[in-house]
């Protein structure tokens, strides 16, 4: 159990400091700006009486209280005897934010193999070393030194600090944001198995994010995952896939990365999602965590511009997915709303003259139509006929509110990332973009997959 890495009583800061160029400065700050009232915080130094108004003392053994989580950013050539305090402390937890152990040289690793082993002695949990901390911001807990994430639901565990500050970047673009992040860095303890073992069990995280570059345990990692992927979904990306990569993992971390071959077969058959490059596990996780899940794989496409959609199309077939056939039923619905030239085929080509009225009327018809499962809206903002730049995209998602969002909306605005004014009518409405022919058919693949990962678990319930 690490429940209480997430949800402490009482932190202490060891290495605290009022130098804004040190970590440890960041670290307290963090805690400040976003401090629960019920968890009480302790700064601990040798050079400073006071920091930010708040008291400090020497040693964490001064302290009068119990200590949940003592957070560690002192050098690493004295991080070994403070550790002995903390044992001395009982603390429950330890996070070693300071770096210059494995991931420099066997020295360093020795000095993780000494406290690893004090550590487990003593009941300790320990997370890091060569990490930049954790947050809760369902607890408006950042005990990091990185920027606090965008409140939402998803939860990411990361080898890399840097990795969960740039996914930070890009969920606040998408509107997205997070629950819980845990940076495990060298994991001479707190391994992924066991993060991911929380956060199968908190309600919060909706959708699991991880960033892997070397894997310890494979067995109980890939039993972890195919557990908790039949009720959550689980998106991976793994750096260190090639040889030089792999080079660089180790010299990260200092530890000997996994053979991506090996760990690639292995995750599929757990029936966790691995995503080839970062543009791909951001875009998993938008689709997860706004759109609902298909009742099957039928795909019904509309779009102002015929380029659009026959890329979408062209990646569509390479995943092995086709274009539903148009009911006649709903080729009469449609009719009214279009002009003559257009062809009730599908993709549904309804030329550049199409504006707001058309897009909701079509993606209603579409959403509302029983076969078909999917709606990919395709867009490219027209410079003509005096057309508002977000009028489309007002369209269609007025056309998927008004029919309950029961079903996933695409909204592919292709290469439409410069309109700010359609980025916050997005974060507004709370509904995605996604701005190329292959960010739009990824997503629907892996929605896809999942309602037949669903399906099948379902199935094997019931047997």
């Amino acid at each position: 159990m690490i429940d209480y890495f997430f949800y402490p009583k009482s932190i202490a800061v060891i290495g605290a400091t009022a130098n804004p160029k040190k970590f440890g400065n960041a670290v307290t700050l963090n805690i400040l700006k976003n401090k629960h009232p019920n968890i009480d915080l302790f700064l601990i130094s040798q050079n400073r009486k006071e920091i930010l108004g708040i008291k400090c003392y020497s040693s964490i053994l001064d302290v009068p209280q119990a200590i949940d989580i003592a957070i560690i950013l002192v050098p690493a050539r004295i991080v070994q005897s403070v550790i002995d305090d903390c044992i001395k402390k009982r603390v429950k937890g330890i996070i070693i934010i300071t770096a210059g152990f494995s991931e420099i040289n066997d020295e360093g690793r020795k000095e993780e193999e000494i406290i690893t082993r004090k550590c487990k002695e003593a009941g300790i949990r320990v997370m890091g070393p060569n990490c930049v901390g954790i947050q809760n911001i369902d607890l408006s807990l950042n005990a990091s030194f990185i920027q606090t994430a965008p409140l939402g639901n998803i939860s990411i565990i990361s080898q890399s600090g840097s990795f969960g500050c740039a996914t930070f970047y890009a969920l606040e673009q998408e509107g997205l944001g997070i629950s819980k992040f845990a940076n495990i860095g060298n994991n001479i303890d707190v391994s992924f198995v066991d993060v991911l073992e929380f956060f199968s069990r908190d309600m919060n995280s909706k959708i699991i994010g991880i960033y892997m570059e070397t894997i310890k345990h494979g067995r109980n990692f890939f039993n972890k995952l195919r557990e908790i992927v039949q009720h959550k979904p689980l998106i991976l990306l793994k750096g260190g896939r090639t040889s030089i990569g792999m080079k660089a993992a180790s010299s990260h971390t200092g530890s000997i990365a996994s053979n991506y071959k090996i760990l690639k077969v292995a995750i599929n058959q757990t029936g966790a999602l691995l995503c080839e490059n970062s543009t791909d596990f951001i875009t998993a996780l938008k689709a997860f965590s706004i759109l609902p899940i298909p009742h099957g794989s039928h795909i019904g496409v509309l779009t102002n511009s015929g380029g659009s959609s026959v890329l979408f199309s062209d990646k569509i077939e390479e995943y092995n997915l086709s274009l539903a056939s148009f009911t006649n039923e709903l080729k009469d619905k449609m009719k009214k709303f279009l002009i003559p030239l257009v062809k009730l085929v599908n993709p549904l080509d309804m030329i550049g003259v199409a504006g707001e009225d058309q897009y909701y009327n079509i993606t209603k018809l579409m959403l509302e139509e029983d076969s078909l499962d999917i709606v990919v809206a395709c867009v490219v903002i027209p410079p003509f006929l005096e057309m508002v730049s977000d009028e489309h995209y007002r369209g269609i998602v007025k056309a998927w509110n008004d029919t309950g969002r029961k079903k996933p909306l695409i909204p592919l605005i292709f290469f439409g990332e410069s309109f700010k004014n359609i980025n916050q009518l997005a974060k507004k409405e709370k509904a995605p973009i996604f701005y190329t022919p292959d960010e739009a058919a990824y997503a629907v693949k892996i929605l896809i997959e999942r309602a037949k990962l669903i399906k099948k678990a379902d199935k094997n319930l019931s047997i």
